[in-house]
């Protein structure tokens, strides 16, 4: 008994998700990054806040939201296409924007 044929490149009928993509890998993976990502930001807060005076607390703490949110927009620009797109090495991606228009069309 034969097995079905895999979804080639050129078939009519693509996959939404490409064969290799496992959905529990990813969704840990975000939900594991968003624990990291939670517990990241009053951890810097506390370090940065008890190093300053008392008075300069709050203006570091919030400078510290400022480079956590900045990276945050950086990782969605740049970042994720350079993990998850076109494969330049087995362990890296081409580099650029990931809101471009190619890369958000839907065929």
């Amino acid at each position: 008994m034969t097995s079905p044929p895999q979804p080639g490149p050129y078939m009519p009928d693509l996959p939404a998700v490409p064969a290799w993509l496992n959905k529990g890998d990813t969704a840990w993976q975000l939900v594991a990054a968003t624990f990291v990502g939670i517990q990241s930001m009053p951890g810097l807060v506390v370090i940065y806040g008890s190093i300053v005076k008392k008075k300069w607390a709050v203006n570091s703490a919030f400078m510290a939201l400022y480079a956590y949110a900045s990276t945050l927009i950086v990782w969605v620009l740049v970042g994720f296409r350079m993990a998850f797109g076109d494969r330049l090495l087995p362990f890296w991606a081409k580099a650029g924007p990931a809101l471009t228009q190619d890369f958000l069309r839907q065929e």
